[in-house]
Protein backbone atom coordinates (compact mmCIF):
# COMPACT_ATOMS: atom_id res chain seq x y z
CA UNK A 1 0.00 0.00 0.00
CA UNK A 2 1.62 2.85 -0.71
CA UNK A 3 1.39 6.41 0.85
CA UNK A 4 0.94 9.69 -1.07
CA UNK A 5 -0.21 12.25 1.70
CA UNK A 6 2.57 13.85 3.98
CA UNK A 7 2.06 13.77 8.04
CA UNK A 8 1.36 17.33 9.19
CA UNK A 9 2.65 16.31 12.12
CA UNK A 10 -0.73 17.85 13.80
CA UNK A 11 -2.37 15.53 16.54
CA UNK A 12 -5.87 15.31 16.14
CA UNK A 13 -8.47 14.90 19.11
CA UNK A 14 -10.07 12.22 19.76
CA UNK A 15 -12.92 11.30 17.26
CA UNK A 16 -16.35 12.55 18.55
CA UNK A 17 -19.41 12.03 17.57
CA UNK A 18 -22.70 13.88 18.41
CA UNK A 19 -25.98 12.14 17.69
CA UNK A 20 -28.36 14.57 18.99
CA UNK A 21 -29.57 15.67 14.67
CA UNK A 22 -30.48 11.87 14.94
CA UNK A 23 -32.77 11.51 17.68
CA UNK A 24 -35.70 12.46 15.78
CA UNK A 25 -34.84 9.69 12.90
CA UNK A 26 -33.83 7.18 16.07
CA UNK A 27 -37.34 7.69 17.85
CA UNK A 28 -39.87 7.42 15.14
CA UNK A 29 -42.30 5.07 16.58
CA UNK A 30 -41.71 1.27 15.39
CA UNK A 31 -44.65 0.81 12.17
CA UNK A 32 -46.01 -2.62 12.44
CA UNK A 33 -44.96 -5.01 9.77
CA UNK A 34 -46.79 -7.90 8.15
CA UNK A 35 -44.17 -10.08 7.00
CA UNK A 36 -46.69 -12.35 4.67
CA UNK A 37 -47.11 -8.81 2.68
CA UNK A 38 -43.32 -8.86 1.78
CA UNK A 39 -42.92 -11.94 0.33
CA UNK A 40 -43.99 -11.58 -3.54
CA UNK A 41 -43.98 -7.97 -5.11
CA UNK A 42 -46.68 -6.31 -5.48
CA UNK A 43 -48.56 -6.09 -2.97
CA UNK A 44 -50.72 -2.71 -1.87
CA UNK A 45 -48.96 -2.96 1.44
CA UNK A 46 -45.67 -4.33 0.65
CA UNK A 47 -43.70 -3.54 3.99
CA UNK A 48 -40.48 -3.95 2.16
CA UNK A 49 -39.24 -0.13 1.82
CA UNK A 50 -40.02 0.04 5.46
CA UNK A 51 -38.01 -3.29 6.33
CA UNK A 52 -34.88 -1.06 4.65
CA UNK A 53 -35.43 1.79 6.52
CA UNK A 54 -35.31 0.08 9.73
CA UNK A 55 -32.03 -2.13 8.80
CA UNK A 56 -30.85 1.10 7.38
CA UNK A 57 -30.86 2.94 11.10
CA UNK A 58 -29.74 -0.22 12.39
CA UNK A 59 -26.57 0.03 9.94
CA UNK A 60 -25.91 3.65 10.37
CA UNK A 61 -25.44 3.01 14.36
CA UNK A 62 -23.14 0.74 13.68
CA UNK A 63 -21.40 2.58 11.42
CA UNK A 64 -21.22 5.80 13.30
CA UNK A 65 -19.49 3.99 15.96
CA UNK A 66 -16.84 2.33 13.88
CA UNK A 67 -15.89 5.24 12.20
CA UNK A 68 -15.33 7.26 15.82
CA UNK A 69 -13.37 3.44 16.74
CA UNK A 70 -11.25 2.83 13.96
CA UNK A 71 -10.30 6.88 13.87
CA UNK A 72 -9.83 5.91 17.52
CA UNK A 73 -7.40 3.36 16.99
CA UNK A 74 -5.14 4.88 14.11
CA UNK A 75 -1.71 6.75 15.11
CA UNK A 76 -2.30 9.09 12.27
CA UNK A 77 -4.04 12.22 12.23
CA UNK A 78 -5.14 11.87 9.03
CA UNK A 79 -7.06 8.90 9.75
CA UNK A 80 -8.68 10.61 12.50
CA UNK A 81 -9.42 13.72 11.14
CA UNK A 82 -11.01 11.93 7.91
CA UNK A 83 -12.95 9.79 10.03
CA UNK A 84 -14.31 12.66 11.64
CA UNK A 85 -15.04 14.46 8.37
CA UNK A 86 -17.11 11.42 7.65
CA UNK A 87 -19.01 11.72 10.55
CA UNK A 88 -19.93 15.32 10.55
CA UNK A 89 -20.60 14.85 6.76
CA UNK A 90 -22.91 11.85 7.65
CA UNK A 91 -24.71 14.01 9.97
CA UNK A 92 -25.01 16.83 8.08
CA UNK A 93 -26.94 15.33 5.49
CA UNK A 94 -30.74 15.05 5.16
CA UNK A 95 -32.06 11.88 7.19
CA UNK A 96 -33.34 10.39 4.02
CA UNK A 97 -30.37 10.77 2.03
CA UNK A 98 -28.34 9.24 4.99
CA UNK A 99 -29.91 6.22 5.50
CA UNK A 100 -30.09 5.63 1.48
CA UNK A 101 -26.57 6.03 1.84
CA UNK A 102 -25.26 3.50 4.34
CA UNK A 103 -27.21 0.81 3.07
CA UNK A 104 -24.83 -0.16 0.31
CA UNK A 105 -22.82 -3.45 -0.16
CA UNK A 106 -19.59 -1.47 0.08
CA UNK A 107 -20.37 0.36 3.41
CA UNK A 108 -22.33 -2.65 5.01
CA UNK A 109 -19.30 -4.64 4.17
CA UNK A 110 -16.85 -2.11 5.77
CA UNK A 111 -18.76 -1.97 8.95
CA UNK A 112 -19.05 -5.84 8.86
CA UNK A 113 -15.36 -5.54 9.02
CA UNK A 114 -14.42 -2.95 11.03
CA UNK A 115 -16.32 -4.68 13.75
CA UNK A 116 -14.19 -8.05 13.19
CA UNK A 117 -10.90 -5.79 13.32
CA UNK A 118 -11.86 -4.38 16.62
CA UNK A 119 -13.07 -7.88 18.06
CA UNK A 120 -9.41 -9.13 16.76
CA UNK A 121 -10.84 -11.64 14.53
CA UNK A 122 -9.54 -9.71 11.64
CA UNK A 123 -6.47 -7.63 10.86
CA UNK A 124 -6.61 -4.46 8.83
CA UNK A 125 -4.54 -1.48 9.88
CA UNK A 126 -6.96 1.38 10.95
CA UNK A 127 -5.93 4.14 8.74
CA UNK A 128 -6.56 1.66 5.79
CA UNK A 129 -10.08 1.01 7.07
CA UNK A 130 -10.80 4.76 7.61
CA UNK A 131 -9.59 5.48 3.67
CA UNK A 132 -11.41 2.59 2.73
CA UNK A 133 -14.32 3.99 4.59
CA UNK A 134 -13.32 7.63 3.18
CA UNK A 135 -14.12 5.76 -0.79
CA UNK A 136 -17.44 4.45 -0.20
CA UNK A 137 -18.94 7.26 1.77
CA UNK A 138 -17.56 9.78 -0.30
CA UNK A 139 -20.70 9.60 -3.24
CA UNK A 140 -23.25 10.37 -0.98
CA UNK A 141 -21.40 13.56 0.84
CA UNK A 142 -20.61 15.42 -2.23
CA UNK A 143 -22.58 18.39 -1.90
CA UNK A 144 -21.14 22.21 -1.08
CA UNK A 145 -21.34 22.43 2.42
CA UNK A 146 -21.73 18.75 4.22
CA UNK A 147 -17.91 17.95 4.01
CA UNK A 148 -17.00 21.61 4.87
CA UNK A 149 -12.88 21.79 4.60
CA UNK A 150 -12.85 18.14 5.37
CA UNK A 151 -9.52 15.70 4.17
CA UNK A 152 -11.19 12.58 3.61
CA UNK A 153 -8.72 9.65 2.59
CA UNK A 154 -9.15 7.39 0.17
CA UNK A 155 -7.60 4.83 -1.52
CA UNK A 156 -7.31 4.74 -5.39
CA UNK A 157 -7.97 1.36 -7.52
CA UNK A 158 -6.77 0.24 -10.92
CA UNK A 159 -8.31 1.73 -13.69
CA UNK A 160 -9.13 0.14 -17.06
CA UNK A 161 -6.39 1.78 -18.96
CA UNK A 162 -2.42 0.09 -18.79
CA UNK A 163 -0.24 1.72 -16.79
CA UNK A 164 2.00 2.15 -13.50
CA UNK A 165 -0.07 4.78 -12.62
CA UNK A 166 -3.73 4.57 -14.11
CA UNK A 167 -5.76 4.20 -10.99
CA UNK A 168 -9.08 5.90 -10.68
CA UNK A 169 -11.67 6.13 -7.78
CA UNK A 170 -14.77 4.57 -8.37
CA UNK A 171 -18.12 6.75 -6.84
CA UNK A 172 -20.44 4.05 -7.55
CA UNK A 173 -23.78 5.60 -6.34
CA UNK A 174 -22.90 7.88 -9.27
CA UNK A 175 -21.89 5.27 -11.74
CA UNK A 176 -18.90 7.20 -12.86
CA UNK A 177 -15.18 6.95 -11.73
CA UNK A 178 -12.40 9.35 -11.24
CA UNK A 179 -9.45 8.79 -13.59
CA UNK A 180 -6.13 9.69 -11.13
CA UNK A 181 -2.33 10.26 -12.25
CA UNK A 182 -1.66 7.45 -9.00
CA UNK A 183 -0.91 3.66 -8.84
CA UNK A 184 -3.77 1.47 -7.64
CA UNK A 185 -3.66 1.19 -3.63
CA UNK A 186 -2.31 4.66 -3.69
CA UNK A 187 -4.22 6.60 -0.18
CA UNK A 188 -5.44 9.84 -1.55
CA UNK A 189 -6.82 12.97 0.24
CA UNK A 190 -10.18 14.37 -0.77
CA UNK A 191 -11.44 17.77 -0.47
CA UNK A 192 -14.89 19.58 -1.19
CA UNK A 193 -13.70 23.04 -2.04
CA UNK A 194 -16.41 25.41 -2.86
CA UNK A 195 -18.49 23.97 -5.72
CA UNK A 196 -14.97 21.74 -6.80
CA UNK A 197 -13.72 18.01 -5.74
CA UNK A 198 -10.20 18.04 -5.40
CA UNK A 199 -8.32 14.94 -5.00
CA UNK A 200 -4.78 14.83 -4.41
CA UNK A 201 -2.06 11.97 -4.89
CA UNK A 202 0.71 12.94 -3.62
CA UNK A 203 1.91 16.61 -5.40
CA UNK A 204 -0.32 16.29 -8.19
CA UNK A 205 -4.22 17.29 -7.87
CA UNK A 206 -6.96 16.76 -10.09
CA UNK A 207 -10.11 18.84 -9.66
CA UNK A 208 -13.41 18.18 -10.87
CA UNK A 209 -16.85 20.25 -10.50
CA UNK A 210 -19.35 18.95 -8.14
CA UNK A 211 -22.19 19.25 -10.82
CA UNK A 212 -20.03 16.98 -13.41
CA UNK A 213 -19.64 14.29 -10.82
CA UNK A 214 -23.35 14.45 -10.45
CA UNK A 215 -24.23 14.11 -14.51
CA UNK A 216 -24.80 17.71 -15.64
CA UNK A 217 -21.93 17.82 -18.38
CA UNK A 218 -18.94 16.10 -19.29
CA UNK A 219 -15.25 15.77 -17.79
CA UNK A 220 -12.03 14.26 -19.26
CA UNK A 221 -11.62 12.71 -15.81
CA UNK A 222 -14.45 11.05 -15.54
CA UNK A 223 -15.17 7.73 -16.82
CA UNK A 224 -18.59 6.35 -17.31
CA UNK A 225 -19.34 2.77 -15.14
CA UNK A 226 -21.19 0.25 -16.83
CA UNK A 227 -24.55 0.75 -15.35
CA UNK A 228 -28.37 -1.25 -15.82
CA UNK A 229 -30.27 1.51 -14.14
CA UNK A 230 -29.82 4.81 -12.21
CA UNK A 231 -27.83 3.70 -9.16
CA UNK A 232 -27.22 -0.46 -9.93
CA UNK A 233 -23.97 -0.64 -10.82
CA UNK A 234 -22.17 -3.28 -12.67
CA UNK A 235 -18.60 -3.93 -11.35
CA UNK A 236 -15.67 -6.32 -11.08
CA UNK A 237 -14.15 -6.94 -7.79
CA UNK A 238 -12.03 -4.30 -6.31
CA UNK A 239 -9.09 -4.54 -3.41
CA UNK A 240 -11.63 -3.81 -0.85
CA UNK A 241 -12.84 -7.51 -2.00
CA UNK A 242 -9.50 -9.20 -1.09
CA UNK A 243 -9.78 -7.92 2.86
CA UNK A 244 -13.93 -7.89 2.92
CA UNK A 245 -14.92 -10.85 0.69
CA UNK A 246 -15.70 -14.47 2.36
CA UNK A 247 -13.15 -16.91 1.46
CA UNK A 248 -15.97 -19.67 0.97
CA UNK A 249 -17.67 -17.98 -1.73
CA UNK A 250 -16.93 -17.87 -5.92
CA UNK A 251 -15.17 -15.68 -6.41
CA UNK A 252 -16.08 -12.35 -8.88
CA UNK A 253 -14.27 -12.18 -12.18
CA UNK A 254 -11.61 -10.13 -13.18
CA UNK A 255 -13.16 -9.06 -16.93
CA UNK A 256 -11.95 -6.53 -19.56
CA UNK A 257 -13.86 -3.34 -19.96
CA UNK A 258 -15.24 -4.72 -23.29
CA UNK A 259 -16.13 -8.02 -21.46
CA UNK A 260 -17.47 -6.17 -18.46
CA UNK A 261 -19.41 -4.17 -20.95
CA UNK A 262 -20.78 -7.33 -22.11
CA UNK A 263 -21.22 -8.44 -18.82
CA UNK A 264 -23.66 -5.30 -18.59
CA UNK A 265 -25.76 -5.70 -21.52
CA UNK A 266 -26.18 -9.42 -21.00
CA UNK A 267 -28.20 -8.91 -17.32
CA UNK A 268 -29.69 -5.76 -18.91
CA UNK A 269 -31.84 -7.67 -21.07
CA UNK A 270 -33.20 -9.29 -17.79
CA UNK A 271 -33.51 -6.03 -16.32
CA UNK A 272 -35.88 -4.95 -19.24
CA UNK A 273 -37.47 -8.30 -18.69
CA UNK A 274 -38.58 -7.79 -15.29
CA UNK A 275 -40.05 -4.45 -16.74
CA UNK A 276 -41.75 -5.55 -19.45
CA UNK A 277 -43.58 -9.01 -17.91
CA UNK A 278 -43.34 -8.22 -13.78
CA UNK A 279 -43.21 -4.30 -13.15
CA UNK A 280 -44.07 -4.46 -9.75
CA UNK A 281 -40.49 -7.12 -9.23
CA UNK A 282 -38.40 -4.42 -11.59
CA UNK A 283 -39.31 -2.02 -8.83
CA UNK A 284 -38.33 -4.28 -5.59
CA UNK A 285 -34.87 -4.90 -7.86
CA UNK A 286 -34.16 -1.48 -8.54
CA UNK A 287 -34.92 -0.61 -4.72
CA UNK A 288 -32.90 -3.31 -3.98
CA UNK A 289 -29.90 -4.11 -6.02
CA UNK A 290 -26.91 -1.96 -5.96
CA UNK A 291 -24.07 -3.25 -7.69
CA UNK A 292 -24.07 -6.51 -10.24
CA UNK A 293 -20.54 -8.51 -9.95
CA UNK A 294 -20.00 -11.12 -12.74
CA UNK A 295 -18.63 -14.80 -11.79
CA UNK A 296 -17.87 -17.73 -13.78
CA UNK A 297 -20.07 -18.95 -16.29
CA UNK A 298 -22.02 -22.03 -16.24
CA UNK A 299 -24.03 -21.63 -19.97
CA UNK A 300 -27.58 -21.63 -18.74
CA UNK A 301 -26.91 -23.52 -15.70
CA UNK A 302 -27.86 -20.58 -12.89
CA UNK A 303 -24.86 -19.89 -10.93
CA UNK A 304 -25.72 -16.61 -8.53
CA UNK A 305 -25.77 -15.96 -5.05
CA UNK A 306 -25.86 -13.57 -2.36
CA UNK A 307 -23.54 -12.13 0.15
CA UNK A 308 -24.95 -10.69 3.89
CA UNK A 309 -22.12 -8.60 4.48
CA UNK A 310 -22.66 -6.88 0.89
CA UNK A 311 -26.18 -6.23 1.31
CA UNK A 312 -27.69 -5.00 -2.25
CA UNK A 313 -24.81 -6.91 -4.48
CA UNK A 314 -26.02 -9.07 -6.54
CA UNK A 315 -23.25 -12.10 -7.90
CA UNK A 316 -24.42 -13.79 -11.11
CA UNK A 317 -22.55 -15.78 -14.15
CA UNK A 318 -23.92 -13.30 -17.93
CA UNK A 319 -26.88 -14.90 -18.24
CA UNK A 320 -29.72 -13.22 -20.73
CA UNK A 321 -33.20 -12.17 -20.81
CA UNK A 322 -35.46 -14.88 -19.17
CA UNK A 323 -33.07 -16.35 -17.19
CA UNK A 324 -31.28 -13.38 -16.13
CA UNK A 325 -34.85 -12.19 -14.83
CA UNK A 326 -35.25 -14.96 -12.93
CA UNK A 327 -31.30 -14.26 -11.23
CA UNK A 328 -32.23 -10.91 -10.44
CA UNK A 329 -35.41 -11.30 -8.63
CA UNK A 330 -34.37 -14.20 -7.02
CA UNK A 331 -31.14 -12.68 -5.32
CA UNK A 332 -33.22 -9.82 -4.35
CA UNK A 333 -35.33 -12.21 -2.74
CA UNK A 334 -32.45 -13.22 -0.75
CA UNK A 335 -31.52 -9.76 -0.22
CA UNK A 336 -34.54 -8.88 1.20
CA UNK A 337 -34.62 -11.68 3.03
CA UNK A 338 -31.49 -10.56 4.56
CA UNK A 339 -32.71 -7.53 5.87
CA UNK A 340 -35.73 -9.56 7.16
CA UNK A 341 -33.17 -11.35 9.49
CA UNK A 342 -31.22 -8.54 10.58
CA UNK A 343 -34.55 -7.46 11.96
CA UNK A 344 -36.48 -10.54 13.05
CA UNK A 345 -35.91 -13.97 14.09
CA UNK A 346 -38.50 -16.43 12.31
CA UNK A 347 -37.84 -19.76 14.65
CA UNK A 348 -36.75 -20.51 17.84
CA UNK A 349 -34.90 -23.51 16.25
CA UNK A 350 -33.60 -21.46 12.91
CA UNK A 351 -30.32 -23.07 13.40
CA UNK A 352 -31.41 -26.82 13.18
CA UNK A 353 -30.51 -28.42 10.40
CA UNK A 354 -32.71 -30.41 8.14
CA UNK A 355 -32.71 -31.24 4.19
CA UNK A 356 -32.70 -28.82 2.04
CA UNK A 357 -33.98 -29.42 -1.34
CA UNK A 358 -32.56 -26.14 -3.00
CA UNK A 359 -28.83 -27.67 -2.37
CA UNK A 360 -29.73 -31.58 -1.80
CA UNK A 361 -28.38 -32.02 1.95
CA UNK A 362 -29.26 -30.73 5.52
CA UNK A 363 -28.78 -27.11 6.11
CA UNK A 364 -30.20 -25.07 9.06
CA UNK A 365 -33.93 -24.23 8.86
CA UNK A 366 -33.23 -20.67 8.35
CA UNK A 367 -31.28 -21.55 4.88
CA UNK A 368 -34.64 -23.39 4.29
CA UNK A 369 -36.89 -20.39 4.94
CA UNK A 370 -33.61 -18.25 2.84
CA UNK A 371 -34.38 -20.72 -0.24
CA UNK A 372 -38.37 -21.12 -0.31
CA UNK A 373 -38.36 -17.10 -0.12
CA UNK A 374 -36.02 -17.17 -2.85
CA UNK A 375 -37.18 -19.50 -5.40
CA UNK A 376 -40.91 -18.20 -4.82
CA UNK A 377 -39.87 -15.28 -6.22
CA UNK A 378 -37.86 -17.14 -9.20
CA UNK A 379 -40.28 -19.15 -10.16
CA UNK A 380 -43.36 -16.67 -10.14
CA UNK A 381 -40.68 -14.57 -12.53
CA UNK A 382 -40.44 -17.91 -14.84
CA UNK A 383 -44.43 -18.76 -15.26
CA UNK A 384 -44.67 -15.20 -16.42
CA UNK A 385 -42.37 -15.44 -18.97
CA UNK A 386 -43.49 -19.01 -19.66
CA UNK A 387 -45.54 -18.28 -22.68
CA UNK A 388 -43.63 -15.30 -23.88
CA UNK A 389 -40.08 -17.16 -24.64
CA UNK A 390 -39.56 -20.43 -26.86
CA UNK A 391 -36.68 -23.00 -27.47
CA UNK A 392 -35.53 -20.81 -29.68
CA UNK A 393 -34.76 -17.89 -26.83
CA UNK A 394 -32.84 -20.92 -23.98
CA UNK A 395 -33.55 -23.81 -22.03
CA UNK A 396 -37.37 -25.09 -21.54
CA UNK A 397 -39.19 -23.03 -18.51
CA UNK A 398 -41.67 -25.39 -18.03
CA UNK A 399 -39.48 -28.37 -16.71
CA UNK A 400 -37.87 -25.67 -14.58
CA UNK A 401 -41.06 -24.41 -13.27
CA UNK A 402 -42.10 -27.61 -12.21
CA UNK A 403 -38.53 -28.99 -10.77
CA UNK A 404 -38.53 -25.74 -8.36
CA UNK A 405 -42.21 -25.85 -7.27
CA UNK A 406 -41.45 -29.69 -6.52
CA UNK A 407 -39.03 -28.82 -4.54
CA UNK A 408 -40.49 -25.89 -2.97
CA UNK A 409 -43.19 -28.09 -2.45
CA UNK A 410 -40.45 -30.41 0.12
CA UNK A 411 -38.94 -27.10 1.25
CA UNK A 412 -42.22 -25.88 2.70
CA UNK A 413 -43.29 -29.00 4.16
CA UNK A 414 -40.20 -29.07 5.70
CA UNK A 415 -41.04 -25.93 7.36
CA UNK A 416 -44.64 -26.63 8.46
CA UNK A 417 -43.38 -29.29 9.89
CA UNK A 418 -40.11 -28.60 11.54
CA UNK A 419 -39.75 -24.56 12.41
CA UNK A 420 -40.99 -23.77 15.65
CA UNK A 421 -41.78 -20.23 14.51
CA UNK A 422 -42.16 -16.70 16.07
CA UNK A 423 -44.76 -14.49 15.40
CA UNK A 424 -43.19 -13.50 12.46
CA UNK A 425 -41.91 -16.56 10.99
CA UNK A 426 -45.58 -17.83 10.76
CA UNK A 427 -46.86 -14.70 9.03
CA UNK A 428 -43.89 -15.70 6.51
CA UNK A 429 -45.22 -19.59 6.14
CA UNK A 430 -48.92 -18.23 5.62
CA UNK A 431 -47.51 -16.22 2.15
CA UNK A 432 -45.17 -19.29 1.32
CA UNK A 433 -48.35 -21.31 1.22
CA UNK A 434 -50.74 -18.97 -0.52
CA UNK A 435 -48.05 -17.93 -3.02
CA UNK A 436 -47.32 -21.43 -4.30
CA UNK A 437 -47.90 -21.90 -7.83
CA UNK A 438 -50.81 -23.65 -8.08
Amino acid sequence: MSRATASSGLTADRVQVDVSSLRPLFHEPAPAVDLSRAVLPGHPDDPTPVLARSAAKLYLKRLLVQLRDQGNASGSPEARRSAQGLVDGLLRLPHEELLRTVLRPEVTSWTRVAQLVQRGERQVDPELLVAYAGSFLLPGLLRPGVLAEAGILAVAEKGPEEGPEQGELPLMPLGRALRLPAAAGTLLTVRVDGTSLRVSAGERVVAVPLEALSGAGEHPALRELPSLAEGLVVTGPQSWHRIAYPPAAGRPLELSAPELDGFAAAIGTGLATVDAHWPEAAAVVRRTAKQVMPVVSQGNWPFNFTIPEFRGLVLTSGRHTYLSAQTLVHECGHNRFNTVLDLYSVAENAAEEHYSPFVEVPRPLVNIFHGVFAFLNDVHMAIRCQEVFGPADGPAIAPYVKDITDRLTVGLETLERHARVTEQGAQLLTAFRAAMPG
